[in-house]
Parts: C-alpha cells; structure tokens; sequence
C-alpha cells in the first residue's frame, strides 16, 4: 500500500484556498503552501506547468520544500499537449518558432520545431527535481482522436521526453474503440509510457473516458478522478463548476480494488484527484487514503 501514493491535482489551486483548506498562518504565503500540502499528502500533481514553463529557481524551490520520497508529476506544456496556447507565455527564444495561429493569434498547430523546442525546454527546467519527478503528464485535448498519425506523434513526443518518463491521458473515446485500445496499448508499453486510467462522469460524450484499467509501465501506474458530474461535464463556464463533484465513500470503494491490482502490476501507482472545487479533491484524496489503510489493515 506504501506504493500507492495520493494527492491531488495541483496544490495552487485558488478553490483550495478560499475553501479555507490551508491554515491562516501559510494561507498567503506560497512557500509555506507547499509544505503544509507535502505534510498531508506524498505526491501532487503541477498544473502551472501546463500555461508556462517555470523558472528553474521555481523549480528548485519546489524540490526544497519538499521531503525525501516526496513525488511531482508535471503536466505538459499546451503546446507539446496540442491545446491552444498564447505565444507570449512562451520563453523569449521560443516565440519566434514557427506555427499555425487561429483567429485569436493562439498557437493552434505548432511545428515540430516548436513542439520539440518546448519539450527541451521541459525536460531542462525539471532537472532539479531529480528522483521526486514521476512523470510528465501528457494530457491530450479532447478533439485528438484515435489514428496512426495521432499514435505516431504520440509516441515520438514520448520518445523526445525520454530519458524522463511520460504518462499519457487520452479524452476521445476512439482511444478506446476496439483494435484503437490494442494499438495504444502497445505504443506506450513499448516506450514505458504510462496509459492514465480515468473516472469520469458515465455520459454519453467523446470526451468522458470509460472507467477501467491499463498498466503498460511496470515502474508506474496512474489514475486521475475528475469527479462525476454529467450536467457540467460540457459547456460549463469554469473549471472549478467543471468538476464540481464530491465523491461518496460508495464511488471510492469502486477503485479500492483496481488500484491495488495496478499496485501488484507497477511499482508505483499515482491516484489523482482533479474535482477541484472547494476543497473536494483534498477531502477525497484524504478519504481514499483512509481507505486503502483499512482495506490493509483487513487484509
């Protein structure tokens, strides 16, 4: 169970905050933040990294106000993901790379100089986490369907980002479709990518992943939880209405035995919770942990 670590999607989180889930005494302070958070939980997840590459110094910090064992899991840039990205928030030297704008002036096709621009940069700026990195999450925009090209692009990101290890998050469920599931399987088993396990709203949607569970990496296994509310799953304003959700003891339970079968297949499982309203992805994140001590303690 040592193995399973849990935490959440971000600890920046502005919800978390005015949820009032961190004391008054480290509240305003962004040091204090991070490790008041690592007290309570051994892994998170950085979202920031997801709009902007961060300075190396911010990542350092990160690492220092952090005990031994503690684990980062780092999103993708937007532009190495495929999501529409501002150009200005890109590194000075990068900004000049060419690519495809759409109507906004937003990066919307990047050229593989770019794209491979923006992953060096990553991989250098993450550097001085050293072995409390897991992974790079790469989380791809809904609209990327199953295909061979999309595999193939996949697969060559994966393999940019190597030495360091990805963990990929498919949201089209073409992914899934039969033959398409083998296929991806196969790809990121054969780059020891992570296949990210997901629960989300039962809807009838292209973006709502079925429940149910892959390993394809031996060193780590990986699930995200973006709560289950089917009436904001679309269309909603924000992403803290988004995934306005708190999980029951009843819905948790249902991944009680799927993380530990992930946990007897890879050496690491990351369970991360993204209903980040308020302070529900803290509170699920501490109540799954509370279960899969009694789960043990049973056993």
């Amino acid at each position: 169970m040592d193995r399973i670590r849990v935490g959440t999607a971000s600890w920046t989180d502005p919800e978390f905050i005015k949820a009032g889930w961190y004391p008054d005494a480290v509240k305003n302070d962004a040091a204090g933040r991070l490790r008041y958070y690592a007290e309570q939980f051994p892994m998170v997840e950085v979202n920031a990294t997801f709009y902007a590459i961060p300075r190396r110094a911010t990542v350092e910090a990160w690492a220092d106000r952090t005990p031994d064992g503690f684990r980062f899991h780092v999103k993708a840039h937007q532009v190495i993901s495929g999501h529409a990205s501002d150009p200005a928030r890109l590194p000075e030297p990068l900004r000049d790379l060419p690519y495809e704008a759409d109507r906004r002036g937003r990066i919307r096709k990047p050229s593989r100089e770019l794209r491979d621009a923006v992953i060096d940069a990553m991989v250098e700026v993450v550097a001085p986490l050293g072995d409390k990195l897991g992974a790079i999450l790469l989380q791809l925009p809904p609209h990327v369907a199953a295909s061979t090209d999309a595999r193939a692009e996949i697969g060559r990101i994966i393999e940019r980002i190597t030495p360091l290890r990805t963990a990929v998050e498919f949201r089209n469920v073409s992914w899934v479709a039969p033959g398409e599931r083998e296929a991806s399987v196969d790809m990121l088993a054969s780059r020891d990518a992570a296949w990210v396990c997901v629960d989300a709203p039962r809807v009838d949607a292209e973006s709502a992943m079925p429940p149910g569970v892959e390993v394809t990496c031996p060193e780590l296994a990986y699930l995200r939880l973006h709560g289950r509310n089917a009436a904001t799953w679309q269309g909603s304003r924000t992403v803290a209405e988004r995934f306005d959700w708190q999980y029951s003891d009843e819905e948790l339970g249902e991944w009680i035995g799927p993380v530990i079968d992930m946990a007897e297949r890879a050496q690491e499982v990351a369970v991360v919770f993204n209903n980040n309203h308020g302070d529900f992805a803290l509170r699920s994140a501490m109540r799954f942990g509370e279960m899969l001590r009694d789960q043990r303690e049973r056993a």
